[in-house]
């Protein structure tokens, strides 16, 4: 699995313009999954780094595994871009049943707060 954002050195830190989208895959257990399931999710979490990366609508930026999910982080400059590009993969993918979408939007009052997508 790779490092959650922030914590890889190799790739600079996102521009304040990008904006961020998480995809929360639910584990087969309440702690970092099986390691199957973790195989799985790596390399789907590769062909989704091809898809945005093709696309050109953002970049992977890693993941976090525990407490029975996954996160997969994603960057780019328009979030409904990204979406666009993902969710049919995320759709077809056994991996995602149950799992839903994080994005941060503006609230009523400007401040940003994250919204729950399902998948």
């Amino acid at each position: 699995m790779r490092p959650a954002p922030g914590h890889d050195d190799d790739h600079d830190p996102p521009a304040d313009d990008e904006q961020d989208l998480l995809v929360v895959l639910r584990l087969g257990n309440r702690q970092m999954g099986t390691q199957q399931e973790r195989q799985q999710i790596e390399a789907f979490a590769d062909e989704l780094d091809a898809a945005v990366t093709a696309a050109g609508v953002g970049e992977y930026d890693g993941d976090e595994l525990g407490g029975g999910e996954c996160i997969l982080f994603f960057c780019g400059p328009d979030v409904d871009r990204l979406v666009a590009v993902l969710l049919p993969l995320l759709k077809r993918s056994p991996l995602c049943r149950g799992g839903h979408l994080v994005r941060m939007v503006s609230g009523p009052d400007g401040a940003p707060e994250r919204r729950r997508l399902p998948i």
